[in-house]
């Protein structure tokens, strides 16, 4: 779904402000709550992570005992952190106040209010020209990345996604098993399943983004167009990332969900012989049934319309996104893959299977799919519909796959497709809510143990928490049949109006106003079912 679009949300890129603030750094953060906050630039700083371990031991966060000092420098290294590059940093591509993800309204939005941005640096640099694909950033929010290696990276390069890094820790556990990858990597990460260096591990996933996107020449040369992150840094930002988001599964036979047509949803969702989700998303997580960890599986979507550019052999051949594998391929492994005559080879490097996401927080991070296929619609819905399509993955590897073990294609009727897309809707909005009284209560201590002194950090948590709660109304909004859950619009409507409070009143007496908000969430909250527990990890409180 594309979010709405606020000056609140965007400013929400600068965040990272806020603890560089509190952590002493050179950027500045006014703590005065009248002023808006405004976006600073990045730059490589001068703190090593034992300086910033030190720093963030004074962040009124830490001292409250709602984060810790690790997982504070991991965080601002992760929002500020340039390594000596373009000026980007992992905020460029995963903005906390966008659900850590990019799409195409909120990537021109960003460019009308801050065509300096880092993340537009390709632009305005003639040594970075073919960094990005600005059709491809601009119309479907798709980053260019060159996955099967740099030795041509002007041709072979595709076009992906920006993968949300909420739940990791549920989300990147390799399946050892996975016929599909021979050789799993360490941790299934980035849309390949395949996408950090070395030991493919999360933590190792970081130096090769940085040679990817925080370069200052397409020559990548290591201490002269970007440093490499240090062990220290390496392991605090891989701790900080795991503490995103939730950090448990649900269980989907014990949720109950008081909408009735959601519950439908819920055991469709469930039921081998019609919707058959949880055979991949168990849980509505990422993991596959049989294991509990991930698999890439081809559900062919990689086949679909072009969106956007995507890479072009020496020879002219188009090549399209081959998925997992194809790092050590001279050429497209065209063998065993299907091809469409009429637009082309579609079989790139790699074997054709994508990394499983995680659909808990899906309703309002689309469009879906590793290439943001926008012919399907951004609604949670069309990507629902996709598994009926015999066009579709009617068609793919993976339905043929499941053919031993499930004779019959997978089988919903419209009225069933659209009671799962309201179940995962629902969990998703569950998830807003939960992220949001975190976050506001996460304020409200501050507030009572540091009042005005951290006053630039509660209503950074203010907004982050707002972020959620449009989010919610928006999901709840765009479901085809209304009213859903009406008593939780109406709350969360007021709670809003009581952060909006918060934020214009003096940092001296914002306390009711927050803890009114606190209430309202709850209340909002509660509607929407039983058993739905999520474990949120404290980097949620950063930025």
């Amino acid at each position: 779904m594309f979010r709405k679009i606020s000056t609140l949300t965007l400013l929400a890129l600068s965040f990272s402000s806020l603890l560089a603030s509190a952590c002493g750094s050179a950027a500045e953060a006014d703590a005065d709550p009248d002023v808006e906050l405004e976006s600073v630039g990045s730059s490589s700083s001068a703190l090593t992570g034992q300086d910033r371990l030190t720093a963030c031991a004074k962040d009124p966060r830490v001292v409250a005992g709602l984060v810790s000092a690790r997982i504070c420098a991991g965080g601002d290294i992760f929002a500020r952190e340039t390594f000596g590059g373009n000026g980007r940093t992992c905020t460029s591509c995963h903005p906390i106040g966008h659900n850590t993800t990019l799409d195409g309204p909120f990537v021109n939005a960003l460019f009308a209010q801050n065509p300096n941005d880092p993340l537009f640096v390709f632009m305005n640099d003639p040594a970075l020209a073919g960094l990005e694909s600005q059709n491809g950033l601009f119309s479907f929010g798709n980053v260019l990345e060159n996955v099967d290696g740099f030795e041509d990276p002007t041709h072979k390069f595709i076009l992906r996604s920006v993968p949300h890094t909420l739940g990791l820790s549920q989300t990147i556990s390799a399946d050892p098993t996975d016929p599909k990858a021979t050789v799993p990597p360490g941790e299934r990460t980035g849309w390949g399943g395949d996408g950090a260096p070395g030991d493919g591990s999360l933590r190792a996933f970081l130096q090769g983004a940085i040679k990817q996107h925080y370069t200052k020449t397409l020559t990548r040369e290591v201490g002269v167009d970007f440093r490499e992150a240090t062990p220290l840094e390496l392991d605090l930002t891989n701790e900080f990332q795991r503490s995103l988001g939730r950090t448990r599964e649900l269980d989907l036979n014990q949720v109950n969900l008081s909408d009735p047509i959601a519950n439908l949803g819920r055991q469709v969702f469930l039921d081998p012989n019609k919707g058959r989700c949880n055979f991949c998303h168990l849980n509505a997580g990422a993991n596959f049934q049989d294991t509990g960890k991930g698999r890439n599986f081809d559900t062919e979507i990689r086949t679909s319309p072009a969106v956007g550019d995507i890479g072009v052999l020496a020879d002219g051949t188009p090549v399209f996104d081959g998925g997992f594998g194809g790092i050590n391929l001279a050429q497209p492994n065209m063998a065993g893959l299907s091809a469409d005559p009429n637009v082309g080879d579609k079989n790139a490097f790699g074997n054709g299977t994508f990394n499983t996401p995680s659909l808990i927080e899906a309703a309002d991070t689309g469009p879906f799919f590793h290439n943001h296929a926008s012919f399907l619609g951004s609604e949670i819905e069309n990507a629902v519909f996709f598994y009926i399509d015999p066009s579709g993955f009617g068609r793919s590897e993976a339905a043929k796959d499941m053919l031993p073990r499930f004779p019959s294609p997978i089988a919903f009727t419209p009225d069933e497709g659209n009671a799962i897309g309201r179940f995962l809707r629902a969990l998703n909005v569950a998830f807003n809510l939960d992220l949001a009284k975190q976050r506001l209560s996460a304020a409200r201590t501050l507030f009572t143990r540091s009042g005005a002194s951290s006053a630039a950090i509660q209503v950074g948590l203010l907004r982050l928490a707002d972020a959620e709660l449009n989010d919610a109304l928006t999901v709840l909004s765009h479901a085809p049949v209304q009213p859903f859950y009406p008593v939780s619009v109406d709350q969360i409507g007021l709670a809003r109006t009581e952060i909006a409070n918060a934020i214009a009143a003096p940092a001296s007496s914002r306390g009711g106003s927050i803890s009114n908000a606190v209430s309202r969430v709850e209340t909002a909250r509660s509607p929407i079912g039983a058993n739905i527990n999520y474990n949120l990890g404290s980097g949620n409180l950063l930025f």
